[in-house]
């Protein structure tokens, strides 16, 4: 493979003689010394071992370095390829605690560091650039080293396979991607190949985290601080804790899974007997271009209007689709959503966690966590999704029963109590709510007894009920019915979605219409039927009974408490004015002449971009700690995109916040040095909920400092007007903490 070098980046050195690498490891030594404010890119290239489950993720707790890199600058701009037997050598560089280090998903280079016996994390600013990219632009579509590096600094990177290309192997065959290793490709003679790619990663890393670092500092965040700030104080310690909880993984109990596993499966085969019965076929569930055919193509099918189709113009049958056919009153495609369900069920949680397990040594499972994997800064998880897991309420198949405190250990779960809407209480201000909550009452059961007039006592006891009156199973109803509301509100759910989490009856659905007017109703059943060519009329009729019913319940919501209106209205408006005009309320000129990065910082052939660092204006919205929403579309011409990015501001106000508390209430718990003597571990967060481990000795210790520093997140300094109570169990099954 011909190699090219780009004249605007530094030349390769392949570092693989006892000599050459004493001499780079003084230079870095030397480095850390002169320039202790300098930035160092760090990559590590591995065997690409994987991890044997379905997609077959790479597994970082056991894979080893093949090669590694360095980057930095000395008279110049320098970049290094090394060989593995040099990596322990340089421990006394990597393990410096006064160099900075420039990486990409710096949670899996420390992973293969580790494994080597080397922690990076004694350096004195680990700073991973995936990290800072979301911190950046939560809206890319890709936060990728190759996507970004090319973007903002104009250095266009060589894909993996693409080394391959035209190589022969040891035995004369085309060399593939991944079953010839950077190894192999070295002792075939392509050093030179291998030294670029690797040290590319690096030089890459340390330029895009040093341009991204520019960017944050002058993203203002309150009177005296900025973006960077933030990721310095808060970001960057996050990264080391979620590194630390996928070492620790969580313990399970397989053979309860394994089990539960044949009833699930014959549930499951009872399903596909029924699809097949209803059908009049046998169908491969798993197949979409099969159950197109049925639905939408074959002459014996059911030939029905197409929905939507896919990216190659074929009939789709997703999610959204197979809730349109259930809406239009399809039996079948409710046996098959529920058939899908239950395959999620099995192949997200039975098998995987079963697999993930038996691969694992410790017999744990290691879920990887993404810090910036939703928009509004709450994690995300993958293998497996331990994000997801089916809520205590609604775990039928008892995926939580599974996870468990190993012998003489105790796990600790302590749960939020009603946080989102509290933040709703706080941010809006409304006084009803505020004086609710001080009151220390709880927040549904107040809202039935002021929206329906009924006593609060009498509401609180219905809710504990366990053989309810009839009344006492209307209140429980009414309480549903305004949780769904308040919560749809957070999560900027429209009348179509609360219709389906609500109590609807046919009165209720009669008594709307006859308050509509007909050219109201018309115009709303078609667009219904437009968006659903399979509904007829009597069933667009019906929705559109149960959407106003539902909007009209929302109303009626807004009304009682106005502070929530006001605040739902507000943020909008500010998110549009800071589109506008800047933080000084000067008019901003997104695009004017000169305003370009590439023309300003002289970083290369990057993407034209403005003076902030995006290819697009934006309004935004702040969560409690100062992190970011930008909203493109919240001026947008389109009904359904301002709407949609309206919903977005009010969320990420309230949600993002409780994420930065989570987040502080995590922090806060993992460096406190006595919870650290009594052994207690973070191990996992779903939302509001933060699972931990501890000696079943030091239980009774821990839990009223746990309680008190999740209550108490940033210390003296309150996160909210109101109280942030925390239930908090101690449990064998994490199932029991509800």
């Amino acid at each position: 493979m011909a190699i090219t070098f780009r004249e605007d980046v530094p030349l390769p050195e392949f570092v693989d003689d006892e000599q050459s690498a004493r001499e780079l490891l003084r230079l870095c030594l030397r480095k850390v010394k002169e320039d202790p404010d300098d930035f160092v890119g760090f990559d590590t290239e591995t065997k690409g071992k994987k991890i044997p489950i379905k997609k077959k993720p790479l597994d970082p707790l056991n894979d080893h370095v093949t090669f590694w890199s360095l980057s930095f600058k000395t008279e110049r701009y320098r970049r290094w390829c090394i060989g593995q037997r040099w990596f322990q050598m340089f421990t006394p560089f990597l393990e410096h605690p006064g160099w900075n280090i420039a990486g990409w998903n710096l949670k899996y280079d420390a992973h293969i560091s580790w494994n080597c016996n080397v922690n990076i994390w004694n350096a004195r600013l680990p700073v991973d650039g995936l990290a800072m990219a979301g911190l950046h632009d939560e809206n890319r579509r890709s936060h990728g080293l190759k996507a970004c590096a090319a973007d903002w600094c104009g250095l266009h990177m060589t894909p993996y396979k693409s080394l391959f290309d035209g190589i022969v192997d040891a035995e004369g065959k085309k060399a593939k991607e991944y079953e010839t290793s950077l190894v192999e490709l070295a002792e075939l003679g392509h050093q030179d190949v291998v030294a670029d790619y690797a040290s590319y990663d690096a030089y890459a890393h340390l330029m895009t985290v040093l341009w991204l670092k520019e960017r944050l500092e002058e993203t203002p965040r309150g009177i005296d601080s900025n973006l960077w700030d933030y990721f310095v104080e808060w970001e960057m310690p996050f990264t080391e804790m979620l590194w630390r909880m996928e070492r620790r993984g969580l313990a399970l109990d397989t053979e309860y899974l394994k089990s539960k596993l044949p009833d699930l499966q014959d549930r499951m085969g009872m399903l596909e007997r029924d699809i097949a019965r209803l059908s009049g076929r046998v169908i491969n569930l798993n197949s979409p271009k099969q159950l197109a055919n049925y639905f939408f193509k074959d002459d014996d099918g059911l030939k029905l209007d197409i929905v939507k189709e896919t990216a190659t113009g074929e009939p789709s049958t997703d999610g959204d689709v197979m809730e349109s056919l259930v809406e239009a009153g399809v039996e079948v495609a409710e046996r098959i959503m529920l058939w899908r369900k239950l395959d999620k069920v099995k192949s997200t949680y039975y098998d995987a966690l079963i697999a993930l397990s038996e691969h694992f040594e410790d017999h744990r499972i290691h879920p990887n966590f993404n810090q910036f994997g939703a928009r509004t800064g709450r994690l995300s998880t993958n293998h497996p999704n331990s994000q997801n897991l089916p809520r205590p309420d609604g775990d039928e198949w008892g995926i939580r029963y599974a996870f468990v405190a190993p012998e003489g250990k105790k796990l600790i779960v302590a749960d939020y109590e009603q946080i989102e809407m509290r933040i709703m209480a706080d941010l809006s201000g409304d006084e009803r709510m505020l004086q609710a909550i001080l009151e220390g009452k709880d927040l549904h059961s107040y809202t039935v007894s002021v929206m329906d007039n009924v006593d609060y006592e009498e509401v609180v006891a219905a809710k504990k009920a366990k053989d309810p009156t009839p009344r006492q199973k209307w209140l429980k109803r009414q309480r549903q019915a305004r949780k769904s509301i308040g919560f749809g509100i957070i999560y900027g759910a429209g009348p179509p979605k609360i219709s389906q989490d609500i109590e609807i009856t046919d009165e209720d659905i009669l008594e709307r219409l006859n308050s509509m007017d007909e050219r109201t109703i018309e115009r709303r059943m078609n667009r219904l039927m437009k968006n659903n060519p399979l509904l007829d009329e009597e069933k667009a009729l019906i929705l559109v009974g149960r959407h106003s019913f539902a909007g009209q319940k929302i109303q009626d919501y807004l009304d009682t408490f106005s502070g929530v209106r006001g605040f739902m209205e507000s943020t909008p408006q500010l998110c549009r004015h800071l589109m506008k005009y800047d933080e000084n309320n000067n008019e901003r000129d997104w695009f004017a002449p000169g305003a370009f990065q590439e023309d300003q910082r002289g970083w290369g052939n990057a993407k034209k971009l403005s003076s902030t660092g995006h290819a697009k204006r934006f309004g935004y919205v702040e969560t409690l700690l100062g992190r970011r929403r930008r909203l493109e579309d919240i001026d947008h011409k389109n009904y359904f995109y301002k709407s949609e990015a309206e919903r977005q501001a009010v969320n990420t106000r309230i949600q993002g916040s409780a994420a930065d508390i989570t987040k502080a209430a995590m922090l806060a718990i993992e460096y406190n040095e006595e919870l650290a003597l009594l052994e207690v571990l973070v191990l996992n967060q779903v939302h509001d909920e933060i699972v931990m481990e501890a000696p079943e000795e030091n239980v009774e210790f821990a839990a009223p400092i746990i309680q008190h520093l999740m209550e108490h997140p940033f210390g003296e300094v309150e996160a909210l007007s109101v109280p942030i109570p925390v239930d908090l169990k101690v449990v064998d099954r994490w199932s029991e903490a509800k």
